[in-house]
């Protein structure tokens, strides 16, 4: 889960209090930023936003009016730089070490898989081979030795099912 810094000073910002009177309220103002920085870490993690229309931003406002006005509304209130292309304004100095962090985790967790990966191989290679056949055949006689309730009425039903083995009898 990811989160992001909020100032308190954001409230009263100059900024701030021209957007609330284009969408009807401070706390609509707040919430509208946040949606969008929210949306904008999700699809847009670098604060680029020329790749989306006005629509798929008016949506991660969750602005419900027409598209038009919320982007504009943002633009001219400096929450959104319009030249060249759409971008958040100073995405990088708030949501920047967050993005930093994200990509090392991917690294990170790309590193482990492969690591991993790698060790499942050569577990899978050594339990498939004649050796893991032979262990296979003790562990089912064994299960086959014991009562109906699963229960071993040997002390070591696998010492006897490889003593089976070696006899033969498997």
């Amino acid at each position: 889960m990811a989160w992001l810094q909020s100032h308190q000073s954001l409230r009263e910002h100059p900024k701030t209090r021209k957007l609330a009177r284009r969408v009807g309220g401070i706390t609509n103002a707040i919430g509208i930023l946040h949606c969008l920085w929210w949306w904008c870490m999700d699809y847009a993690p670098d604060g680029d936003l020329t790749k989306h229309d006005r629509e798929d931003i008016a949506i991660g406002c969750e602005w419900e009016g027409n598209p038009n006005e919320i982007v504009d509304a943002l633009i001219e209130c400096g929450f959104l730089d319009s030249d060249p292309g759409l971008h958040v304004h100073d995405w990088w100095e708030y949501a920047g070490s967050l993005i930093v962090k994200r990509e090392a985790n991917r690294e990170r967790a790309k590193a482990s898989y492969e690591k991993r990966k790698d060790s499942l191989r050569a577990d899978y290679a050594q339990t498939t081979g004649p050796e893991r056949k032979k262990e296979r055949k003790i562990e089912r006689k064994a299960s086959e030795m014991s009562d109906s309730k699963g229960k071993a009425p040997a002390k070591f039903p696998f010492r006897a099912a490889a003593e089976a083995l070696k006899a033969g009898d498997l």
